[in-house]
């Protein structure tokens, strides 16, 4: 039997209601990084980090043709300088473990500081993959660090695409498709366990997390007949699951086409934020004992179901998200910032100095900020990718 009678999942009354909103003047100040070129990039899917000399890591994602390989970059806010620290499909070979063919065309995962001092991230390919999940890809993907003097190490590979990373205590987790396989490496061992959550179909979320605690938080979707059921499982530390938490608003485009959890942000405390690809936010808090506190914060969007591609939390508790406008043409974007009691200011999100993005853009996850506070957001545009620089305004 599930633990989720043992989790207070605690609904909102309402969504925030158009009262709550104050239109806001300013918008946040955004600088364009450009990004050297290589053959093929394509995109960067979220995967951004920054280390602890306040320097920001990006995965540049390859097109699936050419050499089909994600490249890891570094930009020093202080300097401006962007550095290609390598890619995928090179350090395979130079670990002398890359398979003949094989190709590593992302890396979506976020690159995750642990308290070793290591970079964690993954790699994956999409080749021959079916989005229903009836074909897994072909090549899997692969778990990586790099240490502080820049260079590679392959940690272990598995046969699922790894999507996303997230760490917590000692332990770096990897989310692993299809079916939501999560991997924990243990940073002091190097073991590798494995547990396999569950995930109906092509279902993907494109992001979890994991506490102080070693716990860690991955969606489950069950499907019985036509009807979908979405949930957030949480495991202990030794991969035993302790609380099974139903979300509500968690499908935007049904079973394989929704992207799970988008965007997530630490609460300044021991919890997490997070909101799903249907615009929901959910508070997550762990508990001294027992299983954490599951919050439905109601809609993060003041208007309603929105995608929040990027979210972030200031000093003073507020969350600022990128949300994108419903049928806008040129995909624009609005910055909406709540308060902690959920009021909500909205200003339009530009594009360097242009007021909106000049072409079709797709923004996806980020919660990186470097250490002046500047946060980072990225996508593509016209099949090259992009990284915004965001300065709130009251920083100027």
């Amino acid at each position: 039997m599930r633990l989720a009678a043992a989790v207070s999942l605690v609904c909102a009354l309402a969504a925030i209601g158009p009262s709550a909103v104050q239109q806001q003047d300013a918008s946040p100040v955004v600088s364009v990084i450009a990004i050297p070129d290589f053959w093929g990039q394509h995109a960067i899917w979220g995967a951004t980090g920054a280390d602890r000399q306040g320097r920001i890591w990006l995965g540049v994602t390859s097109s699936d043709y050419g050499t089909g390989t994600a490249h890891l970059f570094r930009y020093d806010p202080a300097s401006g300088e962007v550095v290609d620290t390598g890619d995928v499909v090179g350090e395979l070979k130079r670990a002398r473990v890359r398979r003949p063919g094989e190709k590593q065309m992302k890396i979506h995962s976020r690159i995750v500081e642990m308290p070793d001092g290591y970079l964690y991230f993954a790699s994956m390919d999409e080749s021959g993959e079916k989005a229903d999940g009836s074909k897994p890809p072909q090549w899997g993907g692969h778990l990586w660090r790099i240490g502080p003097k820049g260079r590679w190490e392959h940690l272990a590979a598995a046969p699922q695409a790894l999507i996303a990373v997230a760490g917590g205590g000692p332990f770096v987790y990897a989310l692993g498709y299809f079916d939501h396989v999560v991997y924990q490496y243990d940073t002091r061992s190097g073991r590798v366990n494995a547990k396999t959550v569950g995930s109906a179909g092509g279902h993907v979320s494109r992001n979890f997390f994991a506490d102080d605690r070693g716990h860690v938080f991955v969606p489950r979707v069950v499907q019985t007949g036509t009807a979908l059921q979405a949930s957030l499982v949480e495991l202990d530390p030794a991969l035993q699951e302790v609380a099974d938490t139903p979300l509500a608003e968690y499908f935007e485009r049904g079973r394989d086409g929704s992207h799970g959890i988008v965007s997530m942000h630490p609460d300044g405390g021991a919890g997490w934020y997070f909101a799903t690809g249907k615009g929901r936010l959910y508070h997550v808090q762990p508990g001294s004992d027992g299983p954490a506190t599951v919050t439905d914060k109601g809609w993060y969007h003041p208007a309603g179901a929105r995608y929040v591609a990027s979210m972030f939390r200031t000093g003073d508790g507020r969350l600022h998200g990128v949300a994108e406008v419903p049928k806008s043409g040129n995909r624009r974007f609005e910055w909406v910032s709540r308060d902690p009691a959920g009021a909500a200011t909205i200003a339009s999100f530009p594009y360097g100095a242009s007021p909106a993005f000049p072409q079709s853009a797709l923004v996806y996850g980020s919660m990186t900020r470097d250490a002046d506070g500047r946060m980072y957001v990225v996508g593509t545009m016209k099949y090259k990718p992009i990284v915004l620089q965001i300065t709130l305004p009251n920083a100027q």
